[in-house]
């Protein structure tokens, strides 16, 4: 359904006659008409970027009306354009719209009359003002039997204690259009927070950073040859892989929906590269010695949305530019477990574009962007 009153049809005569008669019953809101506007009318005008800036999800906003005047008449069901447009008796402005939903039946207009003539009351018992917050805490032990830094690569936790908040929430709604909402968990070597900022016809802002710890086995193979167990480099091999994004969003009325963002991945530690192979025609196994890598990457992420609608066609554009730094350092050794050394190397650095190989030269561009059209 949608808000539009334009100036020609203010003066213009509704056969009321036409109209199907209001229930005789009382009407409960919850009951007879929130799911009305539910399946025919929040997809169009809801709280985000309504439809003629008509909004049907609070009463304060549906009483308002639209850009083009006011759609609902408590007391009068007869002279209300919510009611002339879902019984389609407005030409060109029938709600929904051919192709947005079906047409709403007789006795759905007669309940929706029915509710103005006595006065469009709302969910008495939906909270306009509401602070919530919701923690769950967790604690637990784990005992292993045997290899414990194999349990920790399949498992990608330690053994010991294990505990914190598995979830967290904190909800403040100060009116039907402004939310805020933090949520996240925060464990042993695994966190998570969230903020998110919301305000309908203006924008919103949404943050958050994460973290958790990936972790590997130290220990190389076993070669009968060489008479020796396998060795290990008694180190806790693990790396720490974590993002955190911030983005911000414009949903002013009349404008286009425009989102800019930013994200920087990385991860840091060290992780184990010892690898198997053969030497020759005998086959004998090399490099099953523990061995290991620093890492330090970080991704540095710009992002760029752009949603529009204009005379019934939508426009969508998507743009996304990466950075990336890495410096690695490897720790190798032979067969037998001797040290070898250590080797620093730093990969090109400067890099914007999206995926494939990084460049061999130093510093290279590279723009990416798609564009969708639907009408």
């Amino acid at each position: 359904m949608a808000g539009w009153l334009a100036p020609p049809l203010m003066g213009a005569e509704i056969d009321e006659s036409k109209l199907p008669p209001a229930a005789t019953n009382q009407i409960d809101f919850v009951r007879d008409i929130k799911p009305i506007f539910e399946v025919s009318c929040i997809r169009c005008h809801g709280p985000e970027r309504p439809k003629s800036g008509f909004r049907l999800d609070n009463r304060a906003a549906a009483l308002k009306g639209g850009e083009d005047g006011v759609d609902i008449l408590p007391g009068s069901s007869a002279k209300s354009p919510l009611i002339h447009y879902s019984s389609r008796l407005v030409p060109e402005l029938e709600m929904p719209p051919e192709g947005k939903g079906e047409p709403l039946t007789r006795n759905q207009v007669a309940l929706l009359r029915a509710w103005i003539d006595q006065g469009a009351a709302w969910d008495n018992a939906a909270p306009t003002n509401r602070f919530d917050i919701t923690v769950s805490p967790i604690a637990g032990w784990t005992v292993v039997s045997g290899d414990n830094h194999k349990f920790r690569e399949h498992y990608w936790r330690r053994e010991g204690f294990d505990g914190g908040v598995e979830q967290f929430e904190l909800f403040k709604q100060t009116d039907p259009d402004t939310k805020e909402l933090i949520t996240g968990h925060s464990l042993l070597n695994d966190y998570r927070v969230t903020l998110d900022l919301d305000r309908h016809d203006l924008g919103f802002l949404h943050t958050g950073w994460e973290q958790y710890r990936k972790y590997y086995d130290d220990t190389g193979g076993y070669y009968p040859p060489t008479g020796q167990f396998p060795q290990s480099l008694g180190t806790d091999l693990h790396l720490d892989i974590g993002k955190t994004w911030i983005d911000f969003g414009l949903t002013l009325p009349h404008w286009p929906r425009m989102v800019l963002g930013y994200e920087y991945d990385y991860k840091r530690g060290k992780e184990a590269i010892t690898s198997w192979g053969s030497d020759g025609a005998g086959g004998d196994p090399r490099n099953i010695a523990p061995a290991s890598k620093r890492l330090d990457e970080g991704t540095h992420i710009i992002k760029f949305d752009f949603d529009a609608e204009v005379k019934g066609v939508t426009v969508e554009d998507r743009f996304r530019g990466e950075f990336y730094n890495i410096l690695n350092r490897a720790n190798f050794s032979n067969q037998y477990g001797t040290f070898l050394g250590s080797a620093t190397y730093q990969q090109p650095i400067n890099y914007l574009g999206g995926s494939g190989a990084v460049s061999s030269i130093p510093i290279s561009f590279q723009v990416q962007f798609g564009a969708r059209f639907s009408f």
